[in-house]
């Protein structure tokens, strides 16, 4: 595990220097803490949702609603996680472009310590990690309400993302999701880790 300022932190999943402000098309994977399998369950290939599953659901239907950039393309929900791409619209009239962009480097050791914590402070506004933040919190919060289990932490903490990169990336991962209950055995999710 690396260190940084002396400390252990754990390696983020998120492509450095990407601002996720951007236009463009994110693939997510977010999983239930634990390997628990709350969100139903695969007979004959068909994902049945439980209620916790339900609520998800519904959740992931009102994510368009988060802000006016959002769009939900393709979705499924999984016993032990979720999979979906997010639109990320063009910029609306009065939002400032030239606030959000975000410079890529090829070198971390090449930006002072200032650059960092102003990337960081920066990265706090960027939307996906906004809108995944607020879809765990509304879905906890809920399912927490039916299982009458407050402050129960339900999703692992991290999340995975990908920034789909033209047709064919887009197609590849839109197949898998739409694929993915008919090859839970095989799901590499299926026996994932903790992050």
């Amino acid at each position: 595990m690396d260190k940084f300022q002396n400390k252990y932190r754990i390696a983020s999943n998120r492509w450095q220097y990407w601002d996720y402000l951007l236009p463009g098309s994110y693939y997510i994977t977010i999983c239930i803490a634990g390997k628990e399998e709350l969100l139903g369950h695969i007979e004959n290939g068909k994902m049945i949702l439980s209620e916790y599953g339900e609520i998800v659901k519904s959740e992931f239907l009102r994510l368009p609603d988060y802000h006016q950039r959002v769009s939900l393309e393709e979705w499924v929900i999984m016993p032990n996680h979720v999979h979906c791409i997010i639109w990320l619209d063009d910029y609306c009239d009065g939002e400032n472009e030239g606030e959000v962009v975000v410079e890529i480097i090829h070198e971390l050791s090449l930006r002072a310590e200032d650059e960092i914590k102003q990337y960081r402070k920066h990265r706090r506004k960027m939307l996906i990690p906004k809108i995944l933040g607020k879809f765990q919190m509304q879905t906890s919060k809920r399912m927490n309400i039916l299982g009458n289990t407050p402050g129960k932490t339900n999703w692992q903490p991290n999340y995975y993302d990908h920034v789909i990169r033209g047709d064919d990336d887009y197609a590849r991962i839109r197949e898998y999701i739409i694929d993915n209950p008919s090859n839970w055995k095989d799901d590499k999710f299926n026996n994932f880790k903790d992050q």
